[in-house]
């Protein structure tokens, strides 16, 4: 899995290449502590286009970022996101929490 940070004045686009599996939640954790050190972030928008799985774990390290900038009375959104994961997401309500688009 390969995380990208495009930082464009307050936007933030973290695009994910691959699954967040076991490994791929650990190089999450990674990239999102590097995004919270960014300084003037508000808007986050989290590219899953290619991920087609991701564990309990990578669901809380969304969570916790979401808490995160949420704190700082900034915005978080998922886009791109294939079915099987809009529809798990869905069913956990995260869509009550941050948008989540196709």
């Amino acid at each position: 899995m390969d995380i990208e940070l495009k930082q464009k004045g307050e936007a933030l686009s973290i695009i994910i290449d691959g699954n967040i599996d076991t490994d791929g939640g650990h190089k999450l954790g990674v990239a999102l502590q590097e995004a919270m050190e960014m300084d003037g972030i508000k808007s986050i928008v989290f590219d899953l286009s290619t991920v087609r799985t991701i564990t309990s774990s990578g669901i809380g390290k969304l969570m916790n970022f979401f808490k995160f900038i949420d704190s700082r009375k900034g915005t978080m959104a998922v886009k791109g996101i294939s079915d099987s994961l809009y529809k798990q997401f869905m069913e956990i309500h995260l869509d009550r929490i941050f948008p989540i688009g196709k």
